[in-house]
């Protein structure tokens, strides 16, 4: 053979050995069918782990995956049964275990750039009612009681927010596709009356440095009407703050010394200074929780 022809032959053999690289390149790049997305998806609730969970496409926030990386229990022995599937949609019916129960759900599908991808119909929708308080917390994760909360199917436990304040839990499973209503019934702790009277006495402590006569919300009522005209100072001198007693939904507070020195004109027109003195200063008010804190609203 010549050198020419060796050298066509040998570019042959390199073309066709490319050609075949090129073909296991793209089979092993092609896009997972709808039953392999769908086993995907479970297998990764199955992990436990959120990483794989994000990495299949489906559209979850990032507490929601903080959530699932602290969930008590994870769906085990997932199968998809069944895949019906169109051009660009495709339902799959599968079956799992979550907390000792057996559960079949279906599973939607959609078609989005070549790959396929479980909707919203891959998580579960909670409703929340905790009372006191208008938050819950799932592990790290905290969510307002008042949103419809959606999350990954597993078992949770949902405690009331904030934690080192209120003392109350509820255990739920979450299904895909499910829609699940619970009430968390909360108890204050003992934090929650010394977060109070933290509160009141930053708030109290305001009130006695404004200089105001009658501060709104203060507890503070002078008889100054009948000895003055007009009053031009007022000078507060706190002796005890009031002690502060919670309900689930408002506060007293009471047994405070307060001592108050008003200057100003008094009713015959002539420079006056008289002091007012009360051992028995006492506040009330509603309270209130957000998610991360305690909220007092005085009378």
């Amino acid at each position: 053979m010549s050198l020419r022809a060796r050298l066509i032959a040998g570019g042959a053999a390199i073309v066709i050995v490319i050609g075949a690289a090129a073909i296991w390149i793209w089979q092993s790049s092609a896009p997972l069918s709808a039953e392999d997305a769908a086993t995907a998806y479970l297998r990764a609730l199955e992990s436990g782990d959120s990483a794989a969970v994000e990495a299949t496409g489906i559209a979850v926030a990032p507490k929601v995956l903080a959530a699932f990386e602290e969930a008590d229990a994870l769906i085990d022995d997932a199968a998809v049964m069944t895949v019906e599937q169109t051009d660009a949609t495709a339902t799959a019916d599968v079956s799992f275990t979550l907390d000792g129960e057996k559960h079949d759900a279906e599973l939607s599908l959609a078609l989005t750039n070549g790959s396929w991808t479980v909707d919203a119909s891959g998580l579960g929708m909670v409703t929340v009612d905790v009372s006191p308080g208008s938050a819950v917390s799932l592990g790290a994760a905290t969510f307002t009681a008042s949103d419809d909360i959606v999350l990954l199917p597993a078992a949770y436990t949902a405690v009331a927010a904030p934690t080192d304040l209120l003392d109350g839990r509820v255990d739920l499973v979450v299904l895909p596709g499910g829609q699940t209503e619970i009430a968390v019934d909360a108890v204050l702790r003992p934090e929650a009356t010394t977060a109070a009277q933290e509160t009141l006495d930053e708030h109290l402590e305001e009130c006695t440095s404004s200089g105001e006569v009658v501060p709104d919300g203060c507890g503070i009522r002078i008889p100054w009407g009948t000895d003055f005209r007009d009053v031009s100072e007022v000078r507060y001198r706190v002796e005890a703050l009031p002690t502060i007693v919670l309900s689930e939904s408002g506060f007293t507070a009471a047994d405070g010394a307060l001592v108050a020195t008003v200057s100003g004109t008094g009713q015959d027109g002539t420079a006056r200074t008289l002091t007012y003195r009360t051992d028995d200063w006492s506040v009330r008010g509603d309270v209130t929780f957000s998610d991360r804190e305690l909220v007092l609203e005085t009378w």
